[in-house]
């Protein structure tokens, strides 16, 4: 049975078949080892075997026992050597290189890069060392990999050589760290989705590894994604590799990972099949394609394929989690909408759900979704082809395995094509989580994904979510991080061409949530100066060889250049002029509301959340102003004054949900029914399982004579579970008594009366119910 949790990875625990001998470029320099080692490399299985177990039985270095154990696929083993052989020579970098190398084969990186960091201890200078720890950070997307792969990148065997000088020089073993490193670099280029970069650094390992004996398998893997990701059927690069290694799977896994990189989850489905017909033994493959089939929708032959890794590989973290999340996937409520698609047809949307939280998130996601596709459809220009499918986590530990290797941190939802996935609000309890947003998010990118043939670049696609979320979301109003100012302020907003690098590797801190921002002004910009038309214009101008430049020159008549320059002219009249030059007077003003919010010196923080107001009047995030002048005018009695407040800032965009709730309960009070209802239903796609906010609003739906709308609240009250079900079956009696529905008011009242017999509203309309009607 697997374990119910994300699982550590042991390597003292861990065995598996022999499995190809993973390349390093002369980081091994004993002859013997690097013989056998040749052999595996060209596809010879069965002879580097041969040869791994005369190594075994012939050196007494320890350093070679761990390479031979590694490489017939004992790393227990191989780890007890290398123990041996860093006790024996303490003061050997290369020695904890290896072992860093083999922590990093058996999935333990944060290991792996503490003894990259003892070996650059022990030489600072040791350039596979570098590339080591630069890949173990750049495999989660941490751009801290720079500050270890730009030394080797520029040292240049710390002789002053050029890159052809050094293809001809001698000292090969730093020639092949800095293999390694333009290979990093090249790979984390085209993940960023720059292919003239990629391009060119491959020109230079190209280069670098030309005259040598080293392996160029690595380098032809590259040059084949590149290829077929611009559309080309096949690519020479591949019949090259195959050449050399008829086995070498990665020819195929290594553009597989680059398709689903950039949401192309079919293609690299069928490319990473491909890579297990030449090369079944190819376990990190073959979860790799289990996983890319659970994100196409195709569950069954998901789990096939992970089991058999499973089998062959019980601790691989992504294969054990995946599997447990299959086995929850299981256990979840599955709705369709509509539960009866017309013949020939089929659902529009399909809920994968936690059974508990189904029947609060069922109507309103249902409903919500149904409008969005309605909208997007027409907006888009896209009939969706298939069924919508929405997955919705309530623990979050599962959306992160679903998620599993996606760049981008702190995501909510993650979309693979006509199917996403996301958190419910239990697995954010926090009050800034609305996840009515994080659907309609998500939803708006499966028509970017569907109507660009998955071609879009990460930026656009973002970009038109965050501008959807403003204009038509659940709760419109554009909402701009103050981050995303500052970084207006410093001049770090990234030219057009440049910006999917922000998602991907951002450069610091706040650059992923800054690059959303941006991209969302940009579909702002293009909306407000061009016409939202030019928005599914620029959409479809995407194509697998028409990149961001090569789209804005077709749809606009202008280059990246220039796009880039009228963008900052909007921004300038927008925000620079008005907001970003006064930035330091707003965070002062702002800091003032609070510091005298502390001090409950209420006046003083009332005058300086209206200066803050003044300046930024659109800032509705979960520190906005308006919440402080609220709060403050509250204090001071003038209620007026907290109303208006708490409107402007809900008109804004905030969502804040005890704001909102207060919000209600005033306009309610005001007499103003219809706004109090609709800020009450807004908290719907906040707070779904507050059961006073359900009883509340049926009520107010009651009153208004919406029994429709009180009974979809009423039942999901009573799905909650609620403390006091007689009071909550008696409010859905009295849903379907106004329905006209007596037979269904029976049924309810009665089963009121079974859990309080002397409940005494339902015993006087039981009553009314049962008396004869007089004319």
């Amino acid at each position: 049975m697997r374990p119910d949790r994300l699982v550590p990875i042991l390597l003292v625990t861990l065995s598996w078949g022999a499995a190809a001998r993973p390349l390093h470029y002369d980081a091994v320099q004993e002859p013997a080892v690097v013989a056998c080692d040749k052999q595996s490399w060209r596809g010879q299985r069965e002879e580097a075997m041969a040869c791994y177990r005369q190594l075994q039985q012939r050196s007494t270095d320890p350093a070679v026992q761990a390479e031979a154990a590694w490489a017939l696929g004992d790393p227990r083993e191989a780890n007890r050597w290398f123990q041996e052989a860093a006790r024996q020579r303490p003061e050997d970098p290369d020695v904890r290189v290896r072992w860093g190398d083999l922590y990093t084969d058996t999935y333990q990186n944060e290991e792996a890069l503490k003894l990259y960091r003892e070996a650059l201890n022990l030489d600072p200078k040791h350039s596979y060392a570098g590339v080591g720890a630069a890949r173990v950070l750049a495999e989660g997307f941490l751009t801290e990999s720079w500050q270890y792969l730009r030394p080797v990148l520029e040292d240049e065997h710390s002789h002053g050589h050029t890159v052809a000088d050094e293809a001809h020089a001698g000292g090969h073993s730093h020639r092949g760290a800095r293999i390694q490193g333009f290979l990093l670099q090249a790979w984390m280029a085209l993940e960023s989705g720059d292919r003239k970069e990629t391009l060119h650094v491959l020109d230079s390992v190209t280069t670098l590894a030309e005259g040598s004996d080293l392996p160029q398998l690595e380098i032809y893997a590259l040059r084949a994604a590149l290829d077929l990701l611009d559309g080309a059927e096949d690519s020479p690069w591949i019949g090259k590799a195959l050449a050399e290694n008829p086995g070498y799977g990665d020819i195929y896994a290594t553009p597989a990972h680059f398709f689903w990189i950039n949401h192309r989850y079919r293609e690299s489905v069928a490319l990473y099949e491909k890579a297990l017909a030449i090369d079944p033994e190819n376990r990190k493959a073959e979860v790799d394609l289990g996983i890319n089939l659970l994100r196409d929708n195709r569950l069954t032959e998901a789990r096939r394929h992970l089991e058999a890794a499973y089998a062959a590989d019980p601790f691989n973290p992504k294969s054990v989690n995946t599997l447990r999340l299959l086995d929850t996937l299981e256990g979840f409520a599955t709705v369709t909408v509509p539960e009866k698609p017309a013949p020939g047809g089929f659902p529009r949307l399909a809920f994968r759900l936690d059974k508990k939280e189904s029947p609060a998130l069922r109507a309103y996601a249902g409903e919500l979704a149904s409008r969005g596709i309605e909208q997007f459809a027409k907006r888009y220009r896209l009939q969706p082809k298939e069924t919508v499918v929405i997955e919705i986590y309530p623990n979050h530990e599962d959306f992160v395995v679903r998620t599993v290797g996606m760049p981008g941190l702190g995501i909510l939802g993650a979309t693979f094509g006509y199917l996403f996935a996301m958190d419910s609000p239990t697995a954010h309890p926090e009050p800034d989580y609305h996840w009515g947003t994080t659907l309609w998010h998500e939803l708006a990118h499966v028509f970017t994904l569907e109507a660009s043939r998955h071609t879009v670049p990460r930026w656009f696609s973002e970009g038109v979510s965050v501008y959807e979320e403003w204009r038509h979301g659940p709760i419109p109003g554009i909402r701009i991080p103050i981050e995303t100012f500052q970084a207006m302020a410093e001049d770090k907003l990234l030219p057009i061409e440049e910006l999917d690098g922000g998602f991907i590797r951002p450069s610091y801190d706040s650059q992923v949530q800054v690059s959303y921002t941006q991209a969302g002004l940009v579909c702002e910009f293009i909306a407000r100066e061009f016409g939202e038309e030019k928005l599914v214009d620029l959409l479809y101008a995407f194509d697998y060889k028409v990149a961001t430049p090569e789209a804005i020159e077709k749809t606009f008549g202008m280059n990246a250049g220039e796009f880039d320059r009228r963008f900052g002219d909007f921004l300038d009249r927008e925000y620079r002029n008005a907001l970003v030059f006064k930035l330091d007077l707003w965070k002062k003003a702002l800091a003032m509301a609070g510091e005298a919010f502390e001090k409950s010196d209420w006046e003083t923080a009332s005058e300086y959340a209206r200066k803050a107001i003044e300046i930024h009047p659109d800032y509705a995030e979960g520190d906005s102003p308006y919440l402080l002048l609220a709060r403050a005018e509250s204090e001071q009695d003038d209620a007026q004054a907290q109303y208006e407040a708490l409107q402007t800032y809900f008109r804004k965009g905030g969502y804040a949900p005890e704001a909102l709730a207060q919000l209600a309960e005033m306009a309610h009070a005001r007499g103003e029914k219809a706004e109090a209802i609709r800020v009450m239903q807004s908290l719907n796609y906040a707070r779904p399982f507050d059961e006073q906010l359900h009883s509340r609003l049926g009520d107010w739906l009651l009153e208004q004579d919406r029994p429709r709308e009180a009974l979809a609240e009423f039942e999901v009250l009573l799905a909650l579970e609620p403390h006091d079900r007689a009071a909550a079956l008696f409010k859905v009696a009295s849903a379907w008594q106004a329905l006209g529905d007596a037979a269904k008011t029976r049924q309810y009242l009665l089963r009121t009366l079974d859990i309080a017999p002397h409940f005494r509203p339902a015993q006087k309309l039981l009553l009314e119910l049962t008396q004869p009607k007089t004319e």
